[in-house]
Parts: structure tokens; sequence; C-alpha cells
């Protein structure tokens, strides 16, 4: 899934990096299930319809969710903000966005072999002006049994880059 068209302000990237992913697993034999720029009505609808789809497809099934847009912490938990987000405090964001665990709780839920949830999160703030500010980053996930995810943390922001660009070093998480 590929989150760029933010009213809030579009992001660049997502959109590309979730089609090239989907080309990536579809060739690997991964039946796909791609969508881009969801509203908040579209993503979760979009979740509910993945999940009925991974827990029907058998025992033997490896589940792999890949999302890309703008992530967010709010009180220790990540967030996947669907497009129109109108965020314009931080306690708006329980509201507004998907929360990561409920996804994960969800997949650990159903019946398959294990679940890899990559989060590729932009962190840009353009959400919330208020005295409330969101976390830098994103907070580090304790994964249900057979699962992996992968993100960019919070402590991981203290990496500092060279001048030279390169691309960050995700964060595995495997139970």
């Amino acid at each position: 899934m590929g989150n760029a068209a933010y009213k809030a302000g579009p992001l660049p990237t997502p959109a590309n990096n979730a089609g090239l992913i989907a080309q990536t697993l579809q060739a690997a034999g991964y039946d796909v299930i791609g969508a881009r720029d969801l509203d908040q009505n579209g993503l979760r609808d979009a979740m509910r319809d993945f999940l009925t789809k991974a827990n029907a497809s058998g025992p033997n099934t490896v589940v792999f969710v890949y999302l890309a847009g703008f992530g967010v912490q709010y009180q220790g938990d990540n967030y996947f903000l669907p497009v129109d987000a109108q965020i314009a405090d931080a306690t708006d964001v329980p509201v507004e966005a998907l929360r990561i665990t409920d996804l994960t709780r969800s997949l650990a839920g159903i019946n398959n072999r294990g679940s890899i949830v990559v989060l590729d999160a932009a962190r840009a703030k353009p959400f919330v002006q208020s005295n409330q500010p969101l976390a830098g980053g994103l907070a580090l996930v304790d994964p249900d049994a057979n699962q992996l995810i992968a993100s960019m943390p919070h402590r991981a922001r203290s990496l500092r880059r060279s001048p030279a660009p390169m691309a960050p070093m995700p964060m595995l998480s495997r139970k």
C-alpha cells in the first residue's frame, strides 16, 4: 500500500515504492493486493478485505504487508495515516489513523505460517501544529509469534548520516 497524495502535504515516493514491492512479490509468486492513496474508509476496508483473504489462503501462507506513507507514534503506538487524515492535535491520531498493533494482532490471529510487516513511514510532521507534538519517530514494536516487523524506530534517529546519501537501516523484529 502506498499513500502519497496527502492533503496535508504529498510525499514523492510511497506509491512508486509500493508498486515496486508489488511487482517483486508478484514475480516471487505472491498473490498481491495493491492499493494507493486511500482515505480513512478505504484504508480500513482494504485492511479488512486483506485480512479476510489472508485468513482464507490457508495455513501454509506467509503474509507480507508493506505500508508506505506517513507514520506517527502516539503514546507508544505506531499509526499509519490515510491520505485524508485531519490531525490538528496529537489526540486526533487514534481517531484518524490505523494503529499498527491492531493490524499485527489481527495477523497473529489468522491461520498462517507467519507474517512480515514493513512500515516504510515518512515522519515529517505536516499535521500536528499544536502544543502536543508527536514523538519524533516510530516506537519499537514487540511482534507476536511468527512475525517479523521492519521499521525505523525512534532510537535509530540518533544515528548520524554522512554527507553522502545512504539508505536507512530498518529495525527488524522477530519472535
